[in-house]
Parts: C-alpha cells; sequence; structure tokens
C-alpha cells in the first residue's frame, strides 16, 4: 500500500499539476440535497494532520454559517460536505472522486497538507474543478501554475525568504537545518534562498533525523555553532527530542519553524517551544486590532466559540474569499464560471482589510503575507 500510494503521488505530480481545463465541460448537476451549493473537502479527522484540520474547519464553519443564516448566496446554502481520508493518498484520491461526480460539488476546499494535495491534482483537473485553499505551503502545490489551483497563504519558500530576510538585523549568521527524511532538495533550496537574501549568511549544517540516534545529532548541530536552527520536520517526535537534546546540551541559540511545522509542536512539554521563533501567514488573531480578525472573533463568538487560532482564521478567510468567487459565479454558477469569478478578486475590487487577496488569470496565489512571532515560556506568542 505505501509503495503505490509512492507511485500515485508521483504519477499525479507529473500527470495533474500544470493540467489545463480538460474537464471544465463536467459541470455539477443538482446537489443531493436539493439546491444547495456543495463543497467537497477531503482531509486529515483522524491522523497526523488532524490537529491541522480541525481547527481550520472550526474558522470555515463559522464563516459558512454566518452566510447560511442570513440567507444563502442567491437564495441558497452552502453545505460543505468533509470525508476523512487519514492523510492516506489513496482514500484522498476516493473522495475526491466521490465528491466530484457523486456529490457534484462545485468547488473543492481546504486538502490538508501536500501529499493528498498534490496526488489528487489528476482527478481535478479532469473534472475541472476548482481547487481552492490548500493547507499547505509545498513547492509541489506552488511551483507549476495550474489553473484549477488557487491558494490564499504564502509558501513556504515565501516564509523562508520572509525570515533570512529579517537575519541582519536580529544579527544571526550561521544557519543549520534539521528534516525527519531525505533533506538533500531541501538543502539546495535553502542554499539558493540564503544566496539571494541579504547579510552574511552561511548554511552550516544538515542534519536528518530518519534513523538517527538523536543525541547523535544534536552533538554534530552544536559542534557547527548555529545561531538558529531551522526545524524543518514534521514529526513531533523528532522535533521535541532534538530540542530537548539541544538545550540538555547547553545550546542557547535560536529554533525556528514555519507555520504549519509549529503545528507538530502544539502538544509538546512546556519546556520544548519557549524561545521558538514561528512564522506565520495570517494576521494575529487574538488582537482584534485588524478588521479581518474582528469579523474572525465575532464570528466564532455567535458559535459560542471562544478558542482563537492561526489555522482558525485561515480557514475563516479561505471560507470567506470562495464565498465572495461563488457570489460572483452568478445565480448559476459552474466550476468554469468560478474558476472565471476567482480569477477576478484582487485588492482593488475586493475590500477585506487586513489580508489582501489578489488572483489574476496568470496568478492564483492570493497572497504572500509572512510575519514573524516567538514563544514565550508559557507557550504564548510574542507578536
Amino acid at each position: 500500500m505505501r509503495t503505490l500510494a509512492l507511485l500515485l503521488i508521483g504519477m499525479a505530480v507529473c500527470a495533474g499539476m500544470t493540467g489545463q481545463a480538460a474537464g471544465s465541460n463536467l459541470q455539477p448537476g443538482p446537489s443531493a440535497n436539493g439546491d444547495d451549493i456543495v463543497i467537497g473537502q477531503s482531509a486529515d479527522l483522524s491522523g497526523q494532520h488532524a490537529h491541522v484540520t480541525r481547527p481550520f474547519l472550526a474558522g470555515a464553519h463559522a464563516y459558512f454559517a454566518q452566510v447560511n443564516n442570513n440567507g444563502g448566496i442567491h437564495g441558497r446554502r452552502i453545505r460543505l460536505i468533509t470525508m476523512d481520508d487519514k492523510n492516506n493518498p489513496l482514500l484522498a484520491i476516493q473522495n475526491t472522486q466521490q465528491l466530484l461526480q457523486t456529490d457534484k460539488a462545485l468547488a473543492l476546499f481546504g486538502y490538508v497538507g501536500w501529499k493528498t494535495s498534490s496526488v489528487v491534482q489528476s482527478v481535478v483537473n479532469e473534472n475541472g474543478a476548482p481547487f481552492f485553499a490548500p493547507v499547505t505551503g509545498n513547492s509541489i502545490v506552488y511551483k507549476a501554475f495550474n489553473r484549477h489551483v488557487f491558494t490564499i497563504r504564502a509558501s513556504y519558500s515565501d516564509e523562508y525568504m520572509y525570515l533570512f530576510s529579517r537575519f541582519p538585523g536580529m544579527g544571526l549568521k550561521r544557519v543549520a537545518m534539521f528534516t525527519d527524511e531525505d533533506g538533500t532538495a531541501r538543502k539546495t533550496a535553502v542554499k539558493a534562498m540564503i544566496g539571494a537574501s541579504p547579510g552574511d549568511i552561511e548554511l552550516v549544517a544538515a542534519e536528518e533525523g530518519a534513523g538517527q540516534d538523536m543525541k547523535d545529532i544534536a552533538d554534530n548541530l552544536i559542534e557547527a555553532r548555529p545561531d538558529i536552527v531551522l526545524i524543518m520536520s514534521i514529526s513531533q517526535a523528532f522535533n521535541t527530542a532534538l530540542i530537548k537534546a539541544m538545550r540538555a546540551k547547553g545550546y542557547r541559540g535560536y529554533f525556528y519553524s514555519t507555520s504549519l511545522v509549529y503545528s507538530s509542536l502544539l502538544n509538546s512539554p512546556q519546556e520544548v517551544v519557549p524561545g521558538l521563533i514561528v512564522s506565520q501567514v495570517m494576521p494575529f488573531p487574538w488582537k482584534a486590532q485588524s478588521p479581518i480578525v474582528r469579523e474572525y472573533q465575532q464570528a466564532m463568538h455567535k458559535l459560542h466559540v471562544d478558542t482563537f487560532s492561526y489555522l482558525g482564521l485561515e480557514g475563516f478567510i479561505a471560507a470567506k474569499v470562495l464565498t465572495e468567487g461563488i457570489k460572483r459565479a452568478g445565480r448559476a454558477p459552474t466550476r468554469e464560471k468560478l474558476i472565471a469569478a476567482l480569477e477576478s478578486i484582487n485588492e482593488h475590487n475586493y475590500k477585506n482589510p487586513g489580508y489582501r487577496i489578489n488572483f489574476s488569470d496568470s496568478n492564483h496565489h492570493g497572497s504572500t503575507y509572512v510575519d514573524l512571532t516567538t514563544i514565550t515560556r508559557t507557550g504564548a506568542f510574542i507578536h
């Protein structure tokens, strides 16, 4: 099964990521629930990425509930069908086929992780469906233009480039990196980004966690005397073990993670995360100074929810922008009309104060917003 899953991922990447609207004439018919506008989602609800899916969904549901309570879109309610794929590429393909062909989903929404997001692209392209707001920053989704794929979060490259641009002001020069698997491609990418960044930055070490003793890795990294260690693994076990081992051996430098890598550390022991630098691709969700954050908090309060999060805000914004596209697609939206409608959204004609979105017929990556936060001793964010 593992071999077949990896094979399917490779096939989908080759056949799917640059696909054109081969299936654009395959339009959704009446939904199984009458006149609802059906949106489909295959995401991890019970596997290793469930901690990402659930807060994202909470924010999305808050916005969709608001729309439906106000009469829907042109009198039609939005119905989000979410299927659990357990982060299994084979199951994601099956779910996607059912959502598009049986449930007649107008669009796909909020797939979590690069493996499932990439493996379903051939199915997406064959059916001409918009694939909106995948929760990943991986280059496999961002690099090649696909007219069906629309993102609203910055890519991992955007996050790293923003981090490196801040290094001169932070006095950081010596960089090390840690991955949970073969890091050759990531090492090449990091070197390229460092070369394009200001300041005298140097990659001094690169270590991989799979099959290695974490204490030996900690020794190797400390010996390289890095100012900051880039945590590029999504494994909570690896990340926690490495940080604890390096701290125990006296390392007092910085650790860094991207927004989604940090989610793997959410349930780590309290001594692991203090001092961790985290890049964020959404505005700070706990202070209602930004209009979009205020709107998000108010929608959550209406559902009697007082827990806010970056992923929750991301789900809220994703649902809001997709809804705007559906409105622009008219009273009888089709998949092709929705693609054209989404391409028309930009900061000049769509006011979303606090988080700008810019799409066009040649650019489907709606935002490059990145900010930096630091974790305190109590686990809170300093913005």
